[in-house]
């Protein structure tokens, strides 16, 4: 249930700072320094496309899915890029996006869980579901030489959150530190970082990405 299928399936974790503005999440450790990996990402796993995890999802359909990545795609293998990125967002920050039963829980704190089988293990053990709807596409990107679709999606984290080998950056400030060769950005983040300067708080931003 763990294999990868080459798919993979990254994060914009915004907040708002009183004293900085908007700030995106940026990796700060080694991997970062090499130019790749800058936003939270993984690989999307063939266990977010099951079906046993993709029945306790909600907020989005595999036809929604479908709609917005393309028709190409199947609805399963569509809606395994939202799955994919509430694991990923758990496993950068502790947080889970979760629903019990009727009631939609803010956020769910657990670290350390592991793969798309111990997600699911977790969830069905307590009778949650994941709330995909949270999870706003921000973009699409496909590799033209390895054929590999990553996609981007939005989220707000709250602000008490700290995720180790992460770090709080203003997006203006992320692109000086770039300018000045301090900072070397891959396209994909460079352009998601540009993207952001064109708004002053996650409010504006979320409701941007949420009627798209």
């Amino acid at each position: 249930m763990g294999g990868v299928s080459g798919d993979r399936a990254a994060l914009v974790c915004v907040r708002d700072s009183r004293r900085f503005g908007l700030q995106a999440l940026l990796r700060s450790d080694a991997d970062a320094q090499e130019g790749r990996g800058f936003l939270p990402e993984g690989g999307v796993e063939e266990g977010d496309r099951s079906a046993s995890v993709l029945e306790r999802c909600r907020g989005m359909t595999g036809g929604e899915a479908q709609r917005r990545l393309g028709r190409g795609m199947a609805p399963a293998r569509a809606l395994g890029f939202w799955a994919a990125g509430a694991r990923v967002l758990l496993a950068a920050t502790g947080v889970l996006l979760a629903a019990e039963g009727a009631q939609r829980v803010p956020v769910r704190e657990r670290r350390a869980i592991g793969d798309a089988a111990g997600l699911a293990g977790f969830v069905a053990r307590r009778d949650l579901q994941r709330d995909l709807g949270r999870l706003l596409l921000f973009s699409r990107w496909l590799d033209p030489v390895s054929g590999v679709t990553t996609v981007f999606f939005l989220v707000r984290v709250p602000d008490r959150v700290r995720a180790p080998g992460f770090a709080w950056q203003a997006p203006e400030d992320a692109l000086l530190l770039w300018r000045g060769r301090r900072l070397p950005l891959d396209f994909e983040t460079f352009a998601c970082l540009r993207t952001l300067t064109d708004f002053s708080s996650c409010d504006s931003l979320l409701a941007e990405y949420a009627s798209r």
